[in-house]
């Protein structure tokens, strides 16, 4: 059996990999995405995987870095950074991902995040 934290790193890797099935895989039909600092909300995998490549996409030379986790049941949270270039520019982002899971996927992910340059 897969653990939360397995299916949150798997996540991770996927997106680091811009791998939109590896997403998909990964989430239920059911998932919903909600980011607290952009307008992002989105119901349905094929809806958060669209959003979510739709985001990376807006990024090159990025990095998603997980710095701790913690699960309890069916929940966790992620704590991570992200660096990129948008627009030629660097950027870096730190923030908190809350996972909801069910049946060994992802059925919610919220994320809340402040830009630091």
């Amino acid at each position: 059996m897969t653990s939360n934290a397995e299916i949150t790193q798997k996540f991770t890797a996927a997106q680091n990999a811009r791998d939109a099935d590896a997403i998909a895989a990964l989430l239920a039909e059911d998932a919903h995405f909600e980011s607290a600092r952009l307008p992002i909300a989105a119901d349905g995998r094929a809806n958060v995987t669209q959003s979510l490549t739709d985001w990376l996409d807006a990024h090159t030379e990025y990095e998603l870095k997980t710095i701790r986790e913690f699960y309890a049941g069916d929940e966790g949270y992620n704590e991570w950074r992200f660096t990129a270039k948008k627009d030629g520019e660097p950027i870096e982002t730190h923030g908190v991902d809350y996972y909801r899971f069910k049946d060994g996927l992802i059925v919610e992910k919220n994320s809340f995040r402040k830009f630091l340059f």
